[in-house]
């Protein structure tokens, strides 16, 4: 048996991995990830309001519908008439934070329900990608 244990390998690979706490701390990340001139850029590029439903009762607003009022707010700020709807559970929204899975891949295993305007779902991993950089991260 510790011969066997000579044989792995000393170092592991670092990774850089964001830490998640909670969903709401993802939330404030994408706010101020939309906030300024990177809202206006995202905006450029998603334009539209997403509605995301986490674990079934969490609920957050995107706002990306205008290039002057870049928002993320909690609750359904648009009534029912959000582009897109998301729901999914926080698991699947830190592996999509996480890079561990792609919200397509997500969608197509059943993880994530879509309900909406489908173009603007394809664009999601650019304001999750934006979101990720404004999250806390360490090395592993």
């Amino acid at each position: 048996l510790f011969g066997l244990l000579l044989l792995l390998p000393l170092r592991l690979p670092r990774a850089t991995k964001i830490i998640m706490s909670s969903t709401k701390e993802v939330f404030a990340a994408m706010a101020e990830a939309v906030a300024g001139n990177g809202g206006k850029s995202l905006q450029r590029k998603f334009k539209g309001k997403v509605v995301f439903t986490i674990d079934g009762g969490k609920v957050f607003s995107l706002d990306l519908s205008s290039p002057t009022e870049c928002k993320v707010a909690e609750g359904d700020i648009f009534e029912g008439k959000a582009d897109l709807q998301v729901v999914c559970s926080e698991e699947v929204m830190g592996k999509m934070i996480n890079k561990e899975i792609q919200p397509q891949q997500a969608f197509m295993k059943g993880m994530l329900k879509i309900k909406g305007k489908m173009n603007l779902a394809m664009k999601l991993t650019a304001v999750l990608a934006a979101t990720r950089k404004k999250l806390p991260s360490s090395k592993l």
